[in-house]
């Protein structure tokens, strides 16, 4: 099944569901015999107490039955389904993990947040509630027919020619309603992503006097799925009344024909009365089997959206295991990269020694990210280059064992819901409170953290919208600190702080120095002075590499953005506009 496929494991529950599904339409079916012989035996002047209380009691037995059947059935599928698309969630969100930094950049969240939620949502529940349905309603009609031909077999082919008619009729539905209800997930993905966009955004919406304009956009996406659902219930609605037309005109045919032949003699008005009774039970299940067929075939096509995204392929694993890694320095040799057909790393080739702070720097678009991205695998490296971290190949280092060797600082500080203490052990999960608080206190966070109300308890909402800059920065190396590894990443680590947030990261960062391999990303040049080497990127390409002063000497790329630093630096209002402005506030 295309469920189990999706989680990756088969399930014996959901199996033995439908087994038990299957018992139940028999146990359903039962009663009908037993009916039978209670009608024919009262047509025909033979019913005694004695044979009344056998009969009452094997239909109580058969409806006992069918309860036991039901709830195992029930059971055992509802345990499966959920087991098995939270697996498909889990294993959905584990591959995600593992994609190109592309795939990201070619979809809004939203949509992702979508394919995880709305859709494996749909499928749970359709699973959960309808497969069991669908065995049932399916399995009922055949039984029951096939078991009235034995009895007589002219009415019984009469019932079991309604199933394949109305089942063409349906078939004939399917596809106008899949495409509607494609249109529908497409329309529940974008108002996904107009929500996650709107929200993050509102801030700035509000500033910059758009909220009108976005939120007119986030309208139209609303009606846009409005339009989608009602399409998706109007438009197959014409088919689906001619399907539960064939289904009734079935109880239509049984009555005329079975009253043709008792007229005739052909059969007993009991057996005829019989068939009456059942055709009503069977027009019901295949009625029932419709509506279950089209949710399954819904819940393929959601399905279908999340077989698409773990269709996306990942980095490359390693076939071979590499050799572990001794020593951590990094070595970048001839890597060119580019972004679709922009060019971004031409030939670049620099090292990065073991136990040493190293800073990229260059105007923006040089390639400084990209670069930093490439030796954490953030993109995969093309073959006419290649990165090594002592000597052993990326590439051919496991994705978890990378990892488990890089910390990276971000510009963008990501925080998640739950409290600091949980931030700063999203790296060593296993970290004592000790150990936590001494890698706070390294990364100059201890003091502002012991003086927030809950202290480490302290919940963070969405972002950490509550702490400033400095903070969020301090806590995301307190975490590259905990983390231990011996190679971390700084992108922009203080580009977004102030001068004296800027001085407590700095320190911090020299925290990290001391027994790491540290590259470091920087626009405010001043922070990297104290460097053991600066490369300068230009245009993608290694302009020049030194130490502080000497790049200073060659008066090359370095000493003219220093220039240009030191220039704004010292920019101050002429006397003649500060008055004028002066002038205006008042």
């Amino acid at each position: 099944m295309l469920g189990e496929r999706l989680a990756g494991r088969k399930d014996a529950r959901l199996r033995r569901g439908l087994l038990f599904a299957f018992a139940e339409a028999l146990a359903v079916a039962a009663p009908y015999t037993l009916v039978l012989f209670f009608v024919r035996e009262a047509l025909e002047h033979r019913l005694s107490m004695h044979l009344t209380w056998w009969l009452t009691g094997g239909i109580a037995l058969s409806v006992l039955l069918r309860l036991a059947f039901s709830i195992r059935a029930m059971s055992n599928i509802f345990v499966a389904a959920h087991a098995l698309m939270g697996q498909a969630r889990i294993r959905t969100a584990d591959h995600l993990r593992r994609l190109p930094m592309g795939f990201f950049t070619q979809r809004r969240s939203g949509e992702l947040a979508g394919v995880l939620t709305t859709d494996v949502a749909l499928v749970e529940d359709v699973w959960s509630h309808t497969i069991g349905i669908f065995t049932a309603s399916f399995a009922l009609p055949m039984l029951v027919g096939l078991g009235l031909c034995f009895l007589d077999w002219r009415l019984g082919l009469v019932i079991l020619a309604a199933l394949p008619v109305a089942l063409l009729v349906l078939a004939a539905t399917t596809p106008l309603f899949v495409r509607e209800f494609e249109a529908v997930l497409e329309a529940s993905a974008d108002v996904n992503a107009r929500v996650v966009e709107y929200v993050q955004g509102i801030a700035v919406l509000r500033a910059f006097g758009r909220h009108g304009e976005v939120y007119q956009r986030f309208v139209k996406a609303m009606e846009r799925l409005r339009d989608a659902l009602i399409r998706a219930d109007v438009l197959p609605s014409p088919l689906l009344a001619v399907f539960g037309f064939v289904v009734e005109m079935s109880f239509v045919a049984v009555a005329y024909a079975g009253s043709t032949l008792a007229l005739r003699g052909s059969i007993q008005p009991g057996v005829l009365l019989v068939f009456l009774i059942v055709t009503v039970g069977v027009v019901r299940q295949v009625a029932d089997l419709g509506v279950a067929l089209l949710m399954l075939r819904a819940s393929q096509r959601a399905l279908g959206r999340v077989d698409r995204l773990l269709a996306e392929k990942p980095l490359p694993e390693p076939s071979v295991r590499a050799a572990s890694i001794q020593k951590f320095d990094v070595e970048v040799d001839t890597v060119s990269f580019a972004y679709e057909d922009a060019t971004v790393l031409d030939g670049v080739s620099v090292t990065f020694p073991e136990r040493s702070l190293t800073a990229l720097v260059g105007a923006s678009g040089s390639g400084k990210s990209t670069l930093v991205h490439l030796v954490a695998r953030l993109w995969d490296i093309p073959r006419q280059g290649a990165i090594r971290i002592g000597g052993v190949d990326i590439r051919d280092i496991p994705f978890e064992e990378l990892h488990q060797h890089l910390a990276m600082v971000f510009q963008d500080v990501v925080l998640f819901s739950g409290t600091i203490l949980d931030n700063l052990r999203v790296g060593r999960p296993d970290a004592s409170l000790e150990e936590v608080q001494r890698a706070a206190r390294a990364a100059r966070a201890h003091d502002f953290i012991t003086a927030l109300p809950n202290g480490y308890d302290t919940l963070l909402g969405e972002g950490g919208g509550t702490l400033s800059g400095g903070e969020r920065q301090r806590l995301s190396i307190a975490r590259a600190i905990l983390k231990d590894a011996p190679i971390v990443l700084l992108d922009e680590a203080t580009a977004s702080v102030d001068a004296s947030a800027e001085a407590e990261i700095q320190r911090a960062i020299d925290e990290l120095v001391r027994k790491k391999t540290v590259v470091v990303i920087a626009h405010r040049l001043r922070t990297v002075r104290r460097a053991h080497r600066i490369i300068v990127l230009d245009k993608g390409r290694v302009a020049e590499s030194g130490t502080h002063d000497e790049l200073l000497a060659k008066r090359g790329v370095y000493a003219a953005l220093w220039q240009e630093q030191e220039r704004a630096k010292g920019w101050r209002l002429a006397a003649s506009t500060a008055a004028r402005v002066t002038e205006e506030q008042t």
